[in-house]
C-alpha cells in the first residue's frame, strides 16, 4: 500500500518547477523516501530489493526485504535519530531475554548520511489488522497473554535500564511500560497466539494505568474487543499469586 503511494508522491514532485519547493516537498511530504531507499540499497546490495515492501509508522519508514526490516526516521535531521534508535536498542536488548514473546533484535546501520536500524521480521500479523470478529472470538487467549506480558514488563527490575528509571520509582509504583502496545501486537493468524511486540521507541517508566489506558484509548477497534479488561484481570491475578 505505502510503496505505490510514495512512488506516486515522488513522481508528483517532478512537476514542481522550483527546485527549493521541489526539495521541500520531497523532504517534508515524501520523507526523502527515494534518497533513503537509494542509500540503503547501495549499502546492502545483497538483499533482494525487487520484492521489498514499505511500511509507515508514527515517526518512521520501514523497508521490509524478506526477513529483514530496515527502519529510518522520517525526519532524521530534526529528531535525533541516533539517540532514539540507540535508546530503543538498549530497551529491546534488556527485555528480550525476559519477555515470553519476540521483540526486535536491533543493529544500527549508517548509509548515505542516514541512520537505519536493522532488525529481524517477526512472522505473524499485527493484531489490529485482523477482522474484528476473529479478534473477539479469541479475546480470552489474547487478553490473558497480553496481561502476562505487561506483568513481566512492569515488574522486572531491568539493571541495564537503571539510568532510565526515576529515583523514586518504587515509592511512586512505577514500572516499565511499552507506551504504544495497542498497535504493535503481533499474533500468529492461525493459532491467534501473541508472538511478538514491536516498536519500543515510546517505552518508559510510568504508572501501570498508563499501559492499560493506552490499550483502551489508542484504537476504537481495540476497545470493541474487550481485550483490555481481560488483560487487567490476568495482571492482577498474577500480582496476587506472587504476593501471597
Amino acid at each position: 500500500m505505502w510503496k505505490p503511494f510514495f512512488e506516486l508522491l515522488w513522481f508528483v514532485s517532478y512537476l514542481i518547477p522550483f527546485k527549493r519547493a521541489r526539495l521541500w516537498f520531497r523532504r517534508e511530504k515524501c520523507f526523502d523516501y527515494k534518497n533513503k531507499l537509494r542509500a540503503i540499497r547501495t549499502k546492502m546490495p545483497e538483499l533482494d530489493w525487487k520484492k521489498f515492501r514499505l511500511a509507515k509508522g508514527g515517526g518512521s519508514l520501514a523497508f521490509i526485504v524478506g526477513d529483514t526490516v530496515l527502519k529510518v526516521r522520517k525526519f532524521h535531521e530534526k529528531d535525533n535519530s541516533a539517540e532514539k534508535f540507540e535508546r530503543e536498542k538498549k530497551i529491546t536488548d534488556a527485555i528480550a531475554p525476559i519477555l515470553p514473546v519476540a521483540v526486535p533484535k536491533i543493529e544500527l546501520v549508517k548509509a548515505g548520511g542516514y541512520l537505519f536500524y536493522k532488525t529481524n521480521f517477526i512472522p505473524g500479523r499485527v493484531l489490529m489488522d485482523l477482522p474484528l470478529k476473529r479478534i473477539i472470538e479469541n479475546r480470552e487467549k489474547i487478553g490473558t497473554q497480553i496481561g502476562q506480558i505487561i506483568y513481566t514488563l512492569f515488574n522486572t527490575d531491568f539493571k541495564q535500564l537503571k539510568d532510565m528509571k526515576p529515583k523514586n520509582a518504587k515509592k511512586r509504583n512505577l514500572g516499565l511500560v511499552h507506551g504504544d502496545m495497542c498497535s504493535n501486537i503481533i499474533v500468529n493468524p492461525q493459532t491467534m497466539d501473541v508472538v511478538g511486540i514491536i516498536d519500543w521507541e515510546y517505552a518508559h517508566y510510568n504508572e501501570l494505568r498508563r499501559e492499560f489506558f493506552g490499550i483502551f484509548r489508542v484504537r476504537r477497534k481495540m476497545r470493541l474487543t474487550d481485550i483490555a479488561p481481560i488483560a487487567m484481570c490476568e495482571y492482577y491475578r498474577l500480582r496476587d499469586e506472587n504476593t501471597k
